[in-house]
């Protein structure tokens, strides 16, 4: 049998604005395994940005999860503290947006957003994540990563 690692279970998450509440996600369960990869698709504005959003927790006023569990490795992540969900958030679960680029800051170098979030989850020294950054940016095949 196939290990569990998110199961999403009846999740509805709405948006409450000046004309009332604006239901975004509806139901949506699914179950993901070890191994696995799952896309999501839907039509422009059909709530898959929100309901990948929900799944990480990343929902913010006006929006609110208002029903459903999600369940990363058997625990709720909507009991989590931020605190919590910082430390599963980009090294045990991430978001791959539409448009990956625009999660990135323009003015700021590749590497050093990826040494950020490599210092902050492997607990490394800066030389140590630059490396590793380096390392990964060869992995997918740039020619000059340095």
């Amino acid at each position: 049998m196939s290990e569990k690692l998110l199961e999403v279970k009846n999740l509805k998450t709405s948006f409450f604005i000046e004309i009332g509440e604006v239901e975004a996600v509806r139901g949506v369960t699914f179950r993901l395994n070890k191994g696995e990869v799952v896309g999501i698709v839907g039509e422009s504005g059909s709530g898959k940005s929100v309901m990948a959003k929900s799944v990480m927790s990343l929902v913010t006023s006006p929006g609110k999860v208002k029903e459903g569990e999600i369940l990363f490795h058997n625990e709720n992540i909507l009991s989590k503290s931020e605190k919590e969900l910082r430390s599963i958030r980009g090294n045990q679960i991430s978001l791959i947006s539409q448009d990956p680029m625009s999660a990135l800051n323009p003015v700021v170098k590749i590497g050093k957003q990826m040494m950020e979030v490599i210092i902050r989850h492997q607990k490394v020294k800066k030389k140590e994540a630059e490396q590793i950054a380096i390392n990964l940016l060869k992995q997918v095949g740039l020619s000059s990563p340095e």
